[in-house]
């Protein structure tokens, strides 16, 4: 491949017209399926615009391919009742991971689509393109080159099958926009049918597993609908197949790690009747006006069917090349979402690999650094385009040892200065940790319910001489208060009057010797009855992951009757929330980033829901990891006693 890649490089650069050039590299490749090529091209040779198209699909289909032979067909023969069945989703996922145990990887045959495609396919797909451009109702407003990506492809995404998507896949979800005909707004907006199909498609295309399957391409008819993966790549593809065979221009955006958090991300970007596009999350709710606004992308990439000529060159010239980039089908669309800034590294002299032409730019994923972009190395240095602001950047080689660091991470500021985060070991100082993964936005939802709430006791049940102890003035999700009761009380109550439900996860109190006091659980009903996991037991079971939540959306609350007067010294609290917080017993370790990778400051077994490290180095990155239990952590800067996660 990486010969037909410098080939196909040759081609692009010469003198002569780069279509022609494509073209005749195409049909040179295509070998003995030539002449099906020769017949796409001279059954359009009186409609310039339809010929334009074919030159199109065939000057760039080197590079894409296809599953052929018997052993794909015995594969989807024994996986279409699996898919079709009414299993549920994992149980589907386990049945087609041992189907694809039988059918491993190295006996399934690839061949590349320019040797196999026949001219009717072709033809087909272009004349179907074509009729939903030219007399659809969606897409007449869009161009001829964003007809050639948004529309007109034959496939969404390599090992596709080839077959009668477009015609097959068109009835599915049209009861969700049919009656758009009788609205004059509705009736010709893309925005209002996209949002409509795609909001059906999560009734019709259920399954969220969150996690990968291992399986061949099941991009084929009849499974798109029935394929049961959690995966957002799954859902954006299945969204995008659906929404081209009626019509409608999309295309699939992806980001391959999340610049500040864990995982990557896939959606669908479509061109609309308006000015802007319109962004879907697959098979998932209506259109979108912005695609996640407030988390940092870092990079973000779009899934073409012309291949990208620096990806070309990249793939051409560098001897490694990390998985993430080695697929050249994919182009940068980082400034259509963000305002980006150009950054220009230069490698440390200790670091430098004079032999290797190109250097990275990688961010953290969960467990290790994530190559998301690439600059050729000129006059010591590279200069990466497109970057966006607010996010740490690690630059690296790639070599036959995977990546190596180049330099010392760096924050890429909002102000567009580059901060080094290189460890000043001769300053140190002391930090007080309290999570290892920043703050969900369904615990932070829960967590803003905290401020307001009291803790207060009483001598009557009924609280009606209730005493306020403390008040939460401030956001919080975990910690302890201090109450400096010299009275003693009976009842002892977690107090939330706002306006939204009662949620706690745990809840303890404390004697002034730091003993665990136990008593007879009180507080109001729970709002799901017949769960335990929510139930007011919940906020004493010293399981973070269940919670207590209370039937009152105002008023809610959860406590102990000691069954006499007791003197409480502190009360120890948690939101509902992630299991990412210090969790008592667990042991932690610390490390700062230096040139060699991660240094360790020592590990500690957490006693309270925090812990403090010592001897920490200034401007230096962190991780906090949990060696009993867990797999989500991030890294961090310490700045005025505050964790920043990046």
């Amino acid at each position: 491949m990486k010969h037909c890649f410098f080939i196909l490089l040759l081609f692009i650069i010469a003198c002569k017209s780069e279509t022609e050039q494509q073209l005749e590299f195409a049909l040179q490749a295509a070998e003995e399926n030539r002449t099906e090529l020769e017949k796409v091209l001279k059954h359009y040779a009186n409609d310039s615009l339809k010929l334009k198209a074919a030159k199109f699909l065939i000057c760039n289909m080197p590079g894409h391919v296809s599953y052929v032979g018997q052993e794909i067909e015995c594969y989807y023969q024994e996986a279409k009742p699996i898919l079709l069945s009414d299993s549920l989703p994992a149980t589907k996922v386990r049945m087609l991971e041992e189907l694809y145990r039988k059918y491993p990887p190295g006996i399934i045959k690839k061949e590349q689509d320019v040797k196999i495609i026949t001219a009717d396919y072709l033809i087909h797909n272009i004349d179907r393109a074509f009729d939903d451009w030219q007399h659809g109702v969606y897409a007449q407003q869009i161009s001829f080159e964003e007809f050639c990506e948004y529309l007109l492809p034959y496939k969404c995404i390599d090992y596709q099958a080839l077959d009668n998507w477009r015609d097959t896949l068109r009835p599915i979800a049209e009861g969700a926009y049919e009656d758009f005909v009788y609205n004059r707004v509705y009736r010709h907006s893309a925005y209002w049918a996209a949002g409509a199909i795609n909001d059906s498609l999560d009734r019709l295309h259920r399954g969220h597993l969150g996690d990968a399957m291992r399986s061949h391409s099941l991009f084929r008819v009849p499974f798109w609908t029935k394929i049961p993966s959690g995966e957002c790549d799954i859902y954006s593809l299945v969204t995008v197949g659906i929404l081209r065979s009626k019509g409608i221009p999309a295309v699939n955006d992806f980001i391959l790690q999340w610049a500040t958090k864990t995982n990557n991300h896939s959606w669908v970007t479509l061109l609309t009747d308006t000015q802007r596009p319109g962004y879907l999350e697959g098979c998932e709710g209506k259109v979108l006006g912005f695609m996640r606004p407030g988390e940092c992308k870092g990079k973000v990439y779009r899934r073409t069917y012309a291949p990208d000529k620096g990806l070309i060159r990249l793939n051409t010239e560098a001897v490694h090349v990390p998985s993430t980039l080695r697929t050249i089908f994919m182009k940068d669309v980082t400034a259509e979402y963000v305002r980006p800034v150009n950054v220009t590294v230069k490698p440390l002299p200790e670091l430098r690999q004079n032999h290797e032409k190109y250097a990275y730019l990688a961010v953290y994923g969960n467990y290790n650094w994530v190559p998301v972009c690439y600059a050729r190395t000129e006059d010591e240095q590279a200069c990466f385009k497109d970057m966006e602001r607010g996010a740490v950047y690690l630059p690296a080689y790639y070599t036959e040892k995977g990546l190596q660091p180049a330099n010392y991470p760096f924050l890429l500021t909002q102000q567009e200065k580059i901060k080094y985060l290189k460890p000043d070991k001769q300053h140190t100082r002391s930090m007080t940790l309290h999570r290892k993964f920043p703050l969900t936005t369904k615990a932070f939802n829960t967590g803003r319910c905290i401020t307001g709430s009291l803790i207060q006791a009483a001598n009557h049940a009924d609280f009606s001489d209730a005493v306020t102890l403390h008040r939460f003035d401030k956001f919080t999700v975990a910690g302890y208060v201090d109450t400096n009761d010299s009275i003693g009380y009976r009842y002892w109550r977690y107090f939330c009057p706002n306006p939204c439900y009662c949620y706690l996860a745990e809840l303890a109190f404390f004697d002034n010797q730091g003993n665990k006091m136990t008593g007879d659980i009180i507080g109001t009903g729970q709002r799901q009855k017949d769960d335990v996991r929510y139930s007011r037991e919940a906020a004493f079971d010293d399981d973070p992951f269940t919670y207590y939540i209370s039937n009152l959306q105002s008023g809610g609350w959860i406590g102990m009757d000691f069954g006499k007067p007791v003197r409480i010294n502190k009360v120890g609290y948690l939101a509902r929330g992630d299991d990412n917080n210090i969790r008592v017993g667990d042991e932690y370790e610390l490390y700062y980033w230096d040139l060699n990778g991660w240094v360790s400051l020592g590990k500690q077994r957490a006693t309270i829901m925090s812990l403090t490290f010592n001897n920490v180095p200034d401007n230096a990155l962190l991780i906090l990891r949990d060696h009993t239990r867990g797999k989500e952590e991030r890294i961090f800067l310490y700045e005025d006693n505050e964790q920043i996660w990046y």
